[in-house]
């Protein structure tokens, strides 16, 4: 962490200054985020500019009134990234074509936009989601090739100080660390959102380690892995602490043997009915009734209510959908009623959520591009379906894979990146090591 800290120290004093700036000013703080993008890409700082993509992405999910200069900034800030992507395209080569599998995905989602009763956000969110897949791969694979192993370790180490930083918050402000029957979610928006981020950084790290395990040292393993676990427990997040402990114990089996760790892995989805209908007895017989909230297991936390009123509008709009961020139009212009029902909130389930805004043929087509990510990656390495069930798991539950902006979308695809691109290859097939670059990484004056 140290070292992290000493090598960005300008980059990070350059992330204080956007929180005081917009914080204070949203107006100040679009000059001064935009002058930074044009200085970070005239000086082809490539890791920086997604560093601070990231921190803008966490900031976001922030409820707080001070951080809605993050809310509206990244709408800005991915399109930089994709046109510094298109711009400098020939010093990119080759093309990270992650992207690709998506196209079809987003092809398929374009019909429903006319019915749309939001034409306009239905399409930015679109674009968003198209920019981010396309945009975010070559700008981290270009600072892979320039930086070597140094962004893997420090992108993580960033996502571990935003933990870091979240929980001292409990001692200026603890109704800021801690909500929801003191659970903590950090800088987050709720317990639920930090226990997502913290189980994708988890497979990051241990992706990360796994091609790199000359670079990665214990203590900066263990210091990643506690920080993550610890972030995960006291979140209280029971999907995210599920997934993460299955993906653990899946990784040990795929080890073993990848052909166990797959009939294993179909018998616990065959049998993922029985154990939901049994959670309850399941944590009270471990005496974790308290820990798990078992009085809101069996209400399904109100997600039973929202799933049940998106399937009536699904199957109203079954094959196309009515375009992305339907279904936020849906649940807003329904939330009298769905408070007298007893749920606040959106659908809480991203196949639900694809599938009302993009039809049936568009689930497929958006599970197509998710599966085929993993199935490239699984020739590489035995983590990619462990993690491939993580986020099939997670997304039952949570909505995040649904959107684009958000802090938890950008580590899954920078994972899918480390994963299935060439680049990072031989480094796992042991044809060469990781070195550290040794110049610091810092922002220009």
């Amino acid at each position: 962490m140290a070292g992290f800290i000493i090598r960005n120290k300008f980059l990070l004093l350059l992330f204080a200054l956007w929180y005081l700036v917009g914080s204070a000013s949203i107006p100040a703080f679009y000059f001064v985020g935009v002058l930074t993008i044009l200085l970070l890409w005239r000086h082809k700082l490539y890791f920086e500019l997604l560093l601070g993509f990231f921190f803008i992405l966490v900031l976001s999910d922030n409820f707080k009134y001070t951080t809605d200069f993050a809310k509206e900034f990244k709408n800005v800030y991915i399109v930089a990234l994709a046109a510094i992507a298109i711009i400098d395209r020939k010093l990119l080569q080759p093309v990270n074509k992650t992207y690709v599998y998506l196209i079809p995905f987003i092809l398929i989602s374009l019909p429903g936009l006319f019915e749309s009763p939001i034409k306009i956000t239905g399409t930015q969110k679109t674009l968003s989601y198209l920019l981010l897949f396309f945009a975010v791969p070559q700008l981290y694979v270009a600072a892979f090739r320039e930086k070597g192993a140094v962004v893997v370790k420090d992108f993580l180490y960033f996502g571990v100080l935003m933990i870091i930083v979240g929980f001292l918050f409990r001692f200026i402000d603890p109704g800021v660390a801690f909500s929801h029957g003191d659970r903590f979610r950090g800088i987050f928006g709720n317990p639920n959102g930090l226990g997502i981020f913290a189980s994708l950084l988890l497979v990051l790290a241990l992706v990360g380690r796994e091609y790199f395990k000359s670079f990665f040292s214990k203590t900066d393993l263990w210091w990643i892995i506690l920080s993550c676990l610890f972030a995960l427990l006291l979140s209280g997040s029971r999907t995210s602490i599920i997934a993460s402990f299955l993906f653990l114990a899946f990784i040990r089996f795929f080890r073993f043997s990848p052909a166990i760790g797959f009939i294993l892995l179909l018998i616990l989805a065959v049998g993922a009915e029985a154990i939901s209908s049994n959670l309850v007895g399941i944590a009270e017989m471990l005496g974790l009734s308290e820990y798990f909230r078992t009085e809101t297991l069996q209400q399904g936390s109100g997600r039973y209510i929202a799933w049940n009123f998106a399937w009536d509008a699904i199957e109203e709009n079954f094959w196309f959908g009515r375009g992305f961020a339907f279904d936020e139009w849906l649940m807003d212009s329904n939330q009298d009623v769905l408070n007298d029902l007893g749920h606040q909130g959106g659908v809480h389930n991203t196949y639900l959520i694809v599938w009302l805004n993009t039809g049936f043929i568009g689930l497929l087509l958006f599970l197509r591009a998710l599966i085929l990510w993993f199935v490239k990656a699984s020739k590489n390495t035995v983590l990619a379906v462990p993690a491939l069930w993580l986020v099939l798991f997670s997304i039952t539950l949570e909505p995040w894979l649904a959107a684009s902006l958000n802090p938890f979308s950008i580590i899954l695809i920078i994972a899918i990146c480390i994963m299935t691109d060439e680049s990072f290859q031989p480094y796992i097939r042991g044809e060469i090591s990781a070195v550290e670059v040794p110049q610091a990484i810092s922002t220009p004056a």
